[in-house]
């Protein structure tokens, strides 16, 4: 599969960070949630924030990340990664705590980071809120990340009621080495295309076709279902879905042509007559 996987992210820290066995000697881990701002994109009318999940296991910056408070505003550069884990709910019949396995989580993993400075700075300024303050300085390139990867499974049409909607999965090799993470080799997100890009999406690719894809992330609530291992009752409860979408994409290779199309239907003509 091919391999770019490139994420910046200029957001502000939601809470101050969480740590992870503090104080031990290369066990210490950190987390980070900031709120970040999306560009404008046709079709697409969901929110334009997004909180995004910071996650850092190594030595090299950790003092640095150790160091941030509520509202500083941060720079980072890193690579996007998603691994295996599970989900927690309760069973509205009985109580029973249940975990849904093999669900995923995404999160950034940052390479280098800078402290911009910290909204609580700007305050005179008379800004309306962080987001807006967010939005109005940073929209940009508050949230992108660049992906060079193959098509994994087919592309296909979703019903929504504002725009065209492609969903398909892709496949990133890593690059970026992680000493935690040594058995994963590859990433799988879902991505969603809108609008005129969700039509081009599911006329020109397949699987195996390459991409490069200049997009954003962001979290939609999901609605998962679950039986309850006391009770036996089947009940839904809500989960967070983490989705890449475009800005813009660019077909690399192993996409189907004009001429591809003209053979497939005419293969399909001849098949509907043939029945």
């Amino acid at each position: 599969m091919a391999t770019h996987n490139q994420v910046r992210a200029i957001g502000y820290l939601l809470a101050d960070p969480k740590i992870v066995n503090e104080g031990i000697e290369g066990e210490e881990k950190i987390i980070i949630k900031i709120r970040t701002v999306r560009r404008a994109i046709e079709g697409y009318t969901g929110q334009q924030y997004a909180d995004l999940i910071v996650y850092y296991a190594g030595t090299d910056i950790m003092n640095k990340l150790k160091a941030f408070k509520q509202f500083d505003i941060i720079d980072i550069k890193g690579v996007f990664n998603i691994l295996p884990t599970r989900k927690k709910s309760v069973c509205p019949t009985c109580g029973t705590i249940n975990y849904k396995e093999n669900c995923l989580a995404t999160f950034v993993y940052p390479i280098t980071v800078n402290r911009l400075g910290s909204y609580r700075d700007y305050i005179e300024e008379k800004q309306a809120s962080p987001d807006a303050f967010l939005f109005k300085n940073y929209r940009e390139n508050s949230n992108q990340c660049l992906l060079i990867g193959t098509v994994v499974t087919d592309p296909e049409l979703l019903p929504n009621k504002q725009a065209h909607l492609c969903r398909y999965g892709l496949g990133v090799n890593r690059k970026y080495y992680i000493k935690e993470q040594t058995e994963q080799k590859a990433d799988y997100p879902w991505v969603y295309s809108y609008g005129e890009q969700a039509e081009r999406d599911f006329r020109y690719l397949r699987k195996k076709s390459v991409i490069l894809m200049d997009g954003f992330i962001h979290n939609e609530n999901v609605m998962t279902k679950m039986v309850c291992e006391a009770c036996g009752s089947n009940y839904t409860f809500s989960s967070v879905g983490t989705q890449f979408t475009p800005y813009s994409i660019e077909y690399l290779s192993a996409f189907k042509t004009e001429e591809d199309l003209q053979k497939e239907e005419k293969l399909n003509r001849l098949k509907e007559l043939s029945e």
